[in-house]
């Protein structure tokens, strides 16, 4: 990830976190249009569901944008997720239904370089989460 993908990162999360529910639930609409199987895995109030993916997309991607890595946390959110029983071609709805958040609350904002800069994060993310998935079987 380049120096200015990292700060397309930062700005763009800036300028998001303020809304967090409306956000997540955004999210997990696109998600389950994309994906139906998906739902039976998320249980109880959606709200804080919304929430609980804004909490930790943000954490995900902040320590990404400072550190250039993905950090323990989203390893263990990786671990945690294989208990759920989400599998690694997953990953793909997940992406494409956040990226499809962002194109749609940033509107034109959503550059061609910020997109590809939530793509190599989201990858890179993805990776970290599937990797520590696969050791702890």
């Amino acid at each position: 990830m380049t120096p200015s993908q990292r700060l397309l990162l930062r700005q763009t999360f800036e300028r998001m976190v303020p809304l967090p529910r409306r956000f997540g639930l955004q999210f997990y609409g696109r998600l389950f249009e994309l994906d139906p199987g998906l739902q039976p895995m998320f249980h109880g109030n959606a709200e804080r569901q919304a929430t609980m993916l804004v909490n930790s997309l943000t954490l995900a991607v902040l320590n990404l944008v400072d550190d250039g890595r993905a950090s323990q946390a989203v390893r263990e959110l990786g671990v945690r997720h294989r208990g759920y029983g989400v599998r690694d071609d997953q990953y793909d709805n997940f992406g494409a239904a956040l990226e499809w958040t962002f194109a749609e609350r940033l509107g034109d904002g959503f550059t061609p370089e910020l997109r590809a800069a939530w793509q190599e994060a989201w990858s890179e993310i993805a990776a970290s989460m599937k990797a520590a998935a696969a050791e702890s079987s």
